[in-house]
């Protein structure tokens, strides 16, 4: 018996000498001739989103695997196990777009919008309710003239402006120059259909070429002080190694992070972390002209002859929905607007129309929202709309976070944290960018509660290897959790479409985005946790696509949210 105090101290020297040998590997990573420092003081079958099934394009194997790229931005210490990297190459493999046949294509040969019209499948044909509408089209460039070629990248919605109703299309691409877009009819009366170009194959082709030579085209920053020395270097994940580096990795998730080094201060002195601009004059030869907004940005296609359909109610009774449970497959379409109500297609969405219906529905629950600033969204309107949450003031920027809330007669934690970098923010303190994975190790979990998760718009302008990685720990977390606390409810909001100003594209545009929720998509079915599908909910609305939809669509949003916290049998 007295062995076993010798064992435990041996055991723990053993675990401190490990995780000692692990801080020192973190910190003395050598890139090229420059050293990094670390901190001194611490060291299918799978329905598609919305639009475009997987592409039927012949595509040549990968000559290199999707790691290398990790390895590139600074993921030396990575562990992946077989099942993750051969999940890389089958999600890098789902999202290839097929390229235009010349690399370079003129503009006059480029899509042009305005030169194409949709026409209504069998439109003298009677519709009911419950049926499938088609629309075709065939692109043309600039002179008229009909492409051979796929690659555009359209969106469809189908709406009604008298009830307020809509709801996305999926859009086939035929690979030959030819679309189809398919709409679900749920709803009768005029039922109107619009299309839009989002942008050009030779404006994707652009896009791609930026995520793969500059993902550094948006750049952060940090301020480093010690007494009265300030300094504020340049920080990235794939940060040109021209000179020395601060390693500011993660020990515990391996994702990197790195800033040029002070040329005075320790790398310890680090304070803050802020973005720090986009870099400008990003396109070449004739790129600038796939980018111009009201020409080939989401310009809307118009139709030959009529654009409306008339929907006669249908004949048989509708389906009755169960409630909305973890682990459902995330099916499109997922749902439509009715009355300025989202309705889901597979389950029973409940109303939280009054501040009593969602405190009673939180009574004794903490809830976590763990993202970007579309899911700071739901923190705000949680806290304007019902009385009895009160803001703790931690002093932090309304706009950044992290933020609290706390209803104490009714028991209730609301608490907002932003995801760690890369996030464009301004100033936020370096002590305050936690990753995901690691908050998620943290939690105790139960039936009592609620997770809320997104992220996706800050990861846009960054190779989609550098997502699938991020996701990949979280998903590990998430298991984790649910495995010793299985009562505990996770949901995942997706990414939405926003407005698409010339500039933005460059960074932030609709197709990233795209691809990112189908990454995401893909990589959480099966697992049980909830959906928000965001993406249908803002192409689905009346209302111009914004980055931050407004409070309609949030309200809409933290109604399917709380129909999962608080389900219901009718």
């Amino acid at each position: 018996m007295a062995e076993q105090p010798i064992f435990r101290a041996l055991f723990t020297l053993l675990v401190l000498a490990t995780l000692l040998m692990l801080i020192l590997n973190l910190g003395n990573i050598q890139y090229d001739k420059h050293p990094i420092s670390g901190s001194e003081s611490k060291r299918r079958r799978y329905p598609p989103p919305t639009f475009y099934p997987a592409m039927r394009q012949k595509v040549e194997p990968r000559k290199t695997p999707w790691t290398h790229k990790l390895v590139r931005c600074g993921y030396q210490n990575q562990s992946f196990t077989p099942e993750e990297r051969s999940e890389g190459t089958i999600l890098m493999k789902m999202i290839e777009w097929p390229k235009p046949p010349k690399p370079a294509v003129s503009f006059l040969k480029s899509s042009d919008p305005s030169h194409v019209h949709f026409v209504i499948v069998n439109s003298g044909k009677t519709f009911y309710v419950g049926d499938q509408l088609q629309v075709m089209l065939r692109m043309n460039d600039f002179e008229g003239h009909p492409k051979q070629y796929g690659g555009d990248y359209l969106q469809g919605r189908i709406h009604t402006p008298a009830l307020k109703a809509g709801s996305a299309g999926t859009v086939v691409d035929n690979q030959n120059g030819f679309y189809y877009i398919n709409f679900n009819l749920s709803w009768s009366g005029k039922v109107e259909v619009s299309v839009s170009l989002v942008h050009p194959s030779e404006g994707i082709q652009a896009l791609e070429r930026l995520r793969e030579e500059q993902p550094d085209r948006v750049y952060f920053k940090s301020t480093f002080k010690s007494g009265g020395t300030s300094e504020t270097t340049v920080c990235n994940l794939c940060l040109p190694q021209t000179k020395p580096l601060c390693n500011f990795t993660d020990p515990r998730t391996g994702e990197p992070w790195f800033c040029y080094k002070p040329q005075k201060l320790p790398c310890s002195a680090r304070i803050n972390h802020a973005k720090g601009g986009y870099e400008k004059g990003l396109l070449i030869g004739e790129e600038g002209h796939y980018f111009q907004s009201k020409v080939n940005i989401k310009k809307r296609i118009l139709p030959s002859g009529k654009s409306y359909i008339t929907v006669e109610p249908s004949p048989r009774a509708a389906a009755v929905l169960g409630k909305c449970g973890r682990g459902q497959p995330l099916v499109s379409p997922s749902g439509f607007y009715y009355k300025n109500q989202w309705m889901s297609t597979s389950c029973n969405i409940r109303r939280f129309d009054t501040p009593a219906r969602i405190t009673d529905c939180l009574r004794r629950k903490v809830v976590h929202l763990f993202g970007d600033s579309t899911l700071r969204q739901w923190f705000e309107y949680f806290t304007q709309f019902i009385p009895g949450l009160k803001k703790f003031d931690l002093g932090n920027p309304i706009n950044i976070g992290p933020h609290l809330a706390v209803d104490s007669e009714n028991h209730i934690m609301v608490e907002f944290r932003p995801h760690g970098p890369p996030i464009r923010f301004s100033t936020v303190s370096s002590q305050d960018l936690h990753y995901i994975s690691n908050e998620l190790d943290e939690i105790k979990g139960g039936k009592n509660t609620v997770i809320a998760i997104t992220l996706w718009s800050h990861f846009s302008t960054l190779p989609v290897e550098v997502y699938i990685r991020r996701l990949q720990n979280i998903r590990r977390s998430i298991l984790q959790l649910l495995s010793r606390s299985p009562d505990t409810l996770v949901v995942m909001k997706t990414a939405n479409v926003q407005a698409l100003p010339h500039d933005v594209s460059l960074y932030n545009s609709d197709w990233y985005a795209y691809q990112l929720d189908l990454v995401l998509r893909k990589m959480f079915t099966g697992i049980n946790v909830a959906f928000v599908d965001a993406w249908e909910m803002t192409i689905a609305h009346y209302l111009p696509h914004a980055l931050h939809p407004q409070s309609v669509i949030i309200k809409n949003e933290i109604d399917v949210f709380l129909s999962y916290v608080c389900p219901s049998e009718k």
